[in-house]
């Protein structure tokens, strides 16, 4: 080997020494752990998705994650402290609708506007409410039944709290049928399903992970998904826009958010991590086993959808006079 050559080869092994950790840098999604919000107290529905999807995560974008539970008024605590956090892709958050539903209710006063403080990277699921009665309500077999007895009384739908997913969906009901319908908040979904089952109230708006296991007992009946179409597990449920009451589509989601600001390589890593996160078995049957579907939508979808959620229930707010102090 002659010495220009080896000095040649010398040469490239010093600058591609040099460049490579400029590379590795490069590539790495943050040098700091990132923080993971769920606007909920640990144990619930949203701290199980953040817990299964975080090992998946860490491992796709190289960084260490770390779940940080802020919990209170209605998840409005965890999503004013996102909105103030830096927009560096260093803070995140597992949002649900609870994101839209307290601007709808509350205005301002939320303590955040959810279209112009976030950035939402990706929605990971959905899962629509089914409206459930007591299986032993004779009158009530069904939808068309339930709401005759609405046209000569009131009918009573017990949700998990005022301001609540399942609140806002009662009235919606409400507003597209004209009948006396009273909602009747409890605390939590639990007690709401209870006094259902036990006949204190004509029926309740839950979810299909409460709900469906009771109908499999026989001991709830489901009359209804609102959704806008028929959910692939219960294929023989019905939807209200088939059954002649049209838009009465309530929705829970789930997705993750950034402050504005977030850059677009950011929010792109991690929509594409997620992708690959979603994946996962372990991840898709624990989104399953809480009766959610997945509903990957990339950052401009999942903002539009938000949009149109906030128009929905502003109108239902503003339309049946909901007023929650």
């Amino acid at each position: 080997m002659t010495k220009a050559l080896t000095r040649t080869l010398w040469v490239g092994w010093f600058f591609a020494s040099l460049l490579t950790p400029m590379l590795t840098q490069a590539q790495a999604y943050s040098t700091r752990p990132v923080q993971l919000i769920v606007p909920y107290a640990p144990g619930g529905s949203s701290d199980v998705i953040a817990r299964t999807l975080v090992p998946y995560l860490s491992q796709e974008l190289g960084v260490s994650i770390i779940v940080a539970n802020r919990g209170g008024a209605n998840t409005a605590v965890g999503a004013s402290f996102l909105a103030h956090a830096p927009a560096d892709g260093d803070t995140l958050m597992l949002a649900d609708v609870a994101l839209i539903l307290n601007t709808a209710i509350h205005g301002s006063s939320a303590g955040y506007d959810p279209i112009i403080d976030f950035k939402p990277v990706v929605m990971l699921g959905s899962a629509p409410f089914v409206l459930f009665v007591q299986m032993q309500a004779s009158n009530s077999s069904n939808l068309s039944e339930f709401l005759l007895k609405g046209k000569s009384g009131t009918l009573t739908i017990a949700n998990s709290g005022p301001g609540s997913l399942g609140h806002l969906g009662a009235e919606l009901l409400r507003l597209k049928t004209g009948l006396q319908i009273v909602s009747v908040p409890y605390k939590g979904a639990g007690p709401a399903m209870t006094d259902t089952l036990s006949g204190h109230v004509d029926a309740t708006f839950g979810s299909t992970a409460s709900g469906m296991p009771l109908v499999k007992n026989n001991q709830l009946r489901a009359l209804a998904v609102a959704a806008p179409k028929r959910l692939l597990d219960f294929p023989d449920l019905p939807t209200f826009d088939e059954l002649g009451i049209g838009g009465v589509h309530v929705l829970n989601w789930w997705g993750i958010i950034g402050p504005v600001g977030l850059s677009r390589d950011k929010s792109d890593r991690l929509y594409k991590a997620l992708q690959k996160v979603a994946a996962q078995p372990e991840v898709q049957a624990r989104l399953a086993g809480l009766g959610i579907s997945p509903t990957l939508l990339g950052s401009d979808a999942f903002s539009a959808a938000m949009k149109n959620d906030l128009n929905l229930w502003k109108r239902v707010v503003a339309d049946g006079k909901i007023k929650i102090e």
